[in-house]
């Protein structure tokens, strides 16, 4: 492969200074205009990495041989680690670079010279992927949209492309949303100071429908006395939490074939890491497993209420566990327990399933001799089960919980519990 070397001269600020505002943004630009270049040559790049391992133009569940399937999201992982990056955001990644590449020249040239940005690119990959094997539509489509990227305000491009991709379609629109209604979903990310994002893909209908909802009665609900001080937004987050926490499930659910009694008088499992002076009063702050750090009163709240909660006690000041409480009516065992609380998430580098979502691997095979002890178990998703097993890596693991990963490429990646006090043979 040609090298190339790719570099930005760095002006002095002090020469810069000289044009105060001018040369900034002179200089700013010029930067822009590099990265955007680099990010067409990175494209070429990601392509030619999955046309060396054999997987070019497929994706993870694409139509194809198991091997091939494998094989993909191996490249896919190994990358991943390499970036220090989700495998969803390479998935992403790779599905851009191969479009770009093979269907949209006209976006990756301008992409190469700098006058759109990666971000442009990505919204113009996007759109295209869903005209599906229309060669003819891709070709106009691309034609279009790399004028649209840099002419268009950037807060208008993705409803300009959509419109663009919409009179370019072969495929009735109804036909093309009972298949996206299928990858309806809802997640939780973290969020600063004790707050989460709770994000839900839905039929538009449906998302605009539940809004619009939410804003009727929050908007009865600020000329009550029950409204008083609070703004629009903050009652409609508060309205979603007593619906959908508090509310039994609705008539809806039941027509759609959801057993509602087996449901009914659950509550969610809860764990919480709580130092013992926290529970005596004291402000240390707890640990909510997969979120982090909580407030001491919060802490005691779930410790005294929650009827499905594992309360693990440490001192303050060494961190050592101090025992494992159990409050609920139905109890794991102690050994699986301890471990989804050590590994917290699947144990593959740079993966965050959480561990109570993914399966307890042996690292040694119990068919070769690997015992159920804590220094041979770890927690493995489904996906990255299927890489140990089929992808050709291979996985050591140490008395403290260290997994050491051997990629099928040669190179060697260690991921350390979360927990490592918690592990000890047994």
């Amino acid at each position: 492969m040609q090298e190339v070397l790719v570099g930005v001269a760095e002006p002095p600020v002090a020469a810069l200074a000289s044009d105060a505002v001018g040369g900034f943004l002179d200089a700013i630009v010029a930067v822009e205009r590099e990265l955007a270049a680099l990010t067409a040559f990175r494209a070429r790049l990601v392509e030619g990495l999955r046309d060396a391992a054999g997987v070019a133009e497929l994706a993870a569940g694409a139509p194809g041989s198991r091997s091939r399937d494998v094989a993909y999201r191996s490249v896919r992982a190994e990358l991943a680690v390499g970036l220090h990056r989700s495998e969803r955001v390479v998935d992403r990644l790779l599905a851009d670079s191969a479009e770009l590449v093979h269907h949209l020249p006209t976006t990756l040239a301008a992409l190469s010279e700098g006058r759109i940005d990666y971000r442009a690119a990505e919204r113009v990959c996007e759109q295209a992927r869903s005209l599906g094997e229309d060669g003819d539509a891709r070709a106009e489509f691309d034609r279009q949209a790399a004028v649209l990227a840099q002419t268009a305000a950037p807060s208008r491009l993705p409803a300009r492309l959509a419109a663009l991709r919409e009179r370019l379609h072969e495929r009735p629109v109804s036909e093309r949303h009972r298949e996206a209604a299928e990858s309806r979903f809802v997640r939780v990310e973290a969020a600063r100071d004790g707050m989460a994002w709770l994000t839900a893909l839905l039929p538009a209908v449906e998302a605009y429908a539940v809004h619009a909802r939410l804003t009727d009665v929050a908007r009865a609900a600020q000329d009550g006395e029950e409204g008083a001080g609070l703004t629009r937004d903050q009652l409609r987050a508060d309205l979603l939490v007593d619906l959908l926490v508090a509310a039994p499930v609705s008539e809806r659910a039941v027509s759609r074939g959801i057993d509602v009694g087996r449901f009914r008088g659950i509550r969610p499992t809860v764990l919480v890491t709580v130092p013992v002076s926290t529970l005596l009063g004291g402000d240390e702050p707890a640990e909510l497993d997969g979120y982090g750090p909580i407030d001491a009163a919060t802490a005691r709240e779930l410790t005294a209420n929650a009827p499905s909660l594992f309360r693990l006690l440490v001192d303050p000041h060494s961190g050592a566990r101090l025992d494992l409480g159990r409050t609920r009516y139905q109890i794991p065992t102690d050994l699986r327990m301890r471990l989804r609380l050590r590994d917290e998430t699947c144990r593959f580098p740079g993966c965050g399933r959480d561990a109570a979502d993914c399966d307890l691997d042996h690292t040694r095979a119990r068919a070769d001799g690997g015992e159920s002890r804590t220094d041979n178990l770890a927690h493995l998703c489904r996906n990255h089960h299927t890489l140990k097993h089929h992808g050709g890596w291979h996985v050591t693991q140490t008395r403290d919980g260290t997994l050491t990963w051997h990629s099928p490429h040669g190179r060697d990646y260690t991921t350390r519990p979360a927990q490592p006090t918690l592990t000890r043979t047994g």
